[in-house]
Protein backbone atom coordinates (compact mmCIF):
# COMPACT_ATOMS: atom_id res chain seq x y z
CA UNK A 1 0.00 0.00 0.00
CA UNK A 2 1.35 3.91 -0.78
CA UNK A 3 1.07 6.66 1.50
CA UNK A 4 1.83 10.05 2.27
CA UNK A 5 4.59 8.26 4.05
CA UNK A 6 6.29 6.48 1.68
CA UNK A 7 6.27 8.44 -1.19
CA UNK A 8 8.05 10.96 1.17
CA UNK A 9 10.90 8.73 1.51
CA UNK A 10 10.72 7.50 -2.24
CA UNK A 11 11.50 11.50 -3.36
CA UNK A 12 13.72 11.97 -0.53
CA UNK A 13 15.76 8.84 -1.83
CA UNK A 14 15.69 10.58 -5.34
CA UNK A 15 17.18 13.93 -4.06
CA UNK A 16 19.62 11.94 -2.10
CA UNK A 17 20.38 10.39 -5.43
CA UNK A 18 20.51 13.34 -7.47
CA UNK A 19 22.71 14.94 -5.09
CA UNK A 20 25.07 12.47 -5.13
CA UNK A 21 25.64 12.16 -9.20
CA UNK A 22 26.05 16.16 -8.90
CA UNK A 23 28.69 15.97 -6.53
CA UNK A 24 30.14 13.03 -8.42
CA UNK A 25 29.92 15.00 -11.54
CA UNK A 26 31.21 17.90 -10.07
CA UNK A 27 34.21 15.77 -8.89
CA UNK A 28 34.76 14.46 -12.29
CA UNK A 29 34.41 18.14 -13.77
CA UNK A 30 37.71 19.31 -11.15
CA UNK A 31 40.11 18.12 -13.44
CA UNK A 32 43.63 19.94 -13.23
CA UNK A 33 43.63 23.21 -14.78
CA UNK A 34 46.45 23.28 -17.98
CA UNK A 35 48.73 26.05 -17.91
CA UNK A 36 47.94 29.36 -17.91
CA UNK A 37 49.78 31.34 -20.62
CA UNK A 38 49.62 35.13 -21.58
CA UNK A 39 47.17 33.88 -24.53
CA UNK A 40 44.78 32.42 -21.37
CA UNK A 41 44.84 28.57 -20.63
CA UNK A 42 45.72 25.89 -24.01
CA UNK A 43 42.73 24.43 -24.75
CA UNK A 44 42.79 20.63 -24.07
CA UNK A 45 41.62 18.55 -27.79
CA UNK A 46 38.79 17.91 -25.73
CA UNK A 47 37.87 21.89 -24.93
CA UNK A 48 38.49 22.19 -29.20
CA UNK A 49 35.68 19.65 -29.77
CA UNK A 50 33.64 21.27 -27.19
CA UNK A 51 34.29 24.53 -28.55
CA UNK A 52 33.19 23.71 -31.63
CA UNK A 53 29.76 22.94 -30.63
CA UNK A 54 29.55 25.91 -28.60
CA UNK A 55 30.61 27.83 -31.74
CA UNK A 56 27.68 26.43 -33.98
CA UNK A 57 25.20 26.43 -31.28
CA UNK A 58 25.49 29.67 -29.25
CA UNK A 59 27.63 32.25 -31.52
CA UNK A 60 26.65 31.59 -35.07
CA UNK A 61 23.41 32.78 -34.40
CA UNK A 62 25.06 35.78 -34.49
CA UNK A 63 28.17 35.72 -36.03
CA UNK A 64 27.28 32.78 -38.85
CA UNK A 65 28.44 30.21 -39.34
CA UNK A 66 31.64 30.61 -41.03
CA UNK A 67 31.78 34.48 -39.06
CA UNK A 68 31.27 36.41 -41.97
CA UNK A 69 28.51 38.33 -40.35
CA UNK A 70 26.30 40.74 -42.32
CA UNK A 71 26.02 43.06 -39.81
CA UNK A 72 29.88 44.70 -39.36
CA UNK A 73 29.99 44.52 -35.55
CA UNK A 74 29.16 40.61 -35.31
CA UNK A 75 31.68 40.23 -38.43
CA UNK A 76 34.87 37.75 -37.76
CA UNK A 77 36.25 37.44 -41.20
CA UNK A 78 36.97 41.72 -42.00
CA UNK A 79 39.70 42.12 -40.18
CA UNK A 80 37.85 45.02 -37.45
CA UNK A 81 38.15 43.92 -33.96
CA UNK A 82 36.55 46.36 -31.94
CA UNK A 83 37.63 45.03 -28.85
CA UNK A 84 40.86 43.36 -29.72
CA UNK A 85 42.03 41.36 -31.58
CA UNK A 86 44.83 38.98 -29.59
CA UNK A 87 43.28 35.65 -27.86
CA UNK A 88 44.11 37.74 -24.52
CA UNK A 89 41.52 40.07 -26.00
CA UNK A 90 38.93 37.77 -27.48
CA UNK A 91 39.08 36.01 -24.37
CA UNK A 92 38.05 39.01 -22.26
CA UNK A 93 35.34 39.86 -25.02
CA UNK A 94 33.54 36.07 -24.63
CA UNK A 95 34.18 36.22 -20.86
CA UNK A 96 32.92 39.50 -19.76
CA UNK A 97 30.53 40.26 -22.54
CA UNK A 98 30.23 43.80 -23.96
CA UNK A 99 27.76 46.16 -22.11
CA UNK A 100 25.70 48.00 -24.34
CA UNK A 101 25.54 45.01 -27.15
CA UNK A 102 23.90 41.66 -27.51
CA UNK A 103 27.11 40.49 -26.45
CA UNK A 104 26.16 38.55 -22.97
CA UNK A 105 29.42 37.47 -20.99
CA UNK A 106 29.64 33.33 -20.95
CA UNK A 107 32.67 32.93 -17.99
CA UNK A 108 29.84 31.64 -16.22
CA UNK A 109 28.38 28.47 -19.22
CA UNK A 110 32.09 27.78 -20.17
CA UNK A 111 34.89 26.68 -18.54
CA UNK A 112 38.36 28.64 -19.10
CA UNK A 113 39.78 26.00 -21.70
CA UNK A 114 36.50 26.29 -23.58
CA UNK A 115 36.62 30.15 -24.12
CA UNK A 116 40.02 29.94 -24.84
CA UNK A 117 39.32 27.22 -27.47
CA UNK A 118 36.25 29.75 -29.28
CA UNK A 119 38.91 32.68 -28.77
CA UNK A 120 41.22 30.78 -31.37
CA UNK A 121 38.32 29.96 -33.01
CA UNK A 122 36.75 33.40 -34.09
CA UNK A 123 39.99 34.34 -34.86
CA UNK A 124 40.93 31.72 -37.34
CA UNK A 125 37.91 33.42 -39.28
CA UNK A 126 39.97 36.52 -39.70
CA UNK A 127 42.19 35.84 -43.01
CA UNK A 128 45.05 38.81 -41.37
CA UNK A 129 45.40 36.81 -38.24
CA UNK A 130 46.15 33.87 -40.33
Amino acid sequence: MVNARTVGAACLALVMVAGAGTTIALAQGAKKKPAKGADGPAPTAEEVASAEEIYKTKCAVCHTLDGNSPIVNMNFADGEWRHGSTVKDVIKTISDGVQGTAMMSFKTQFSAGEISALARKVRSFDPKLK
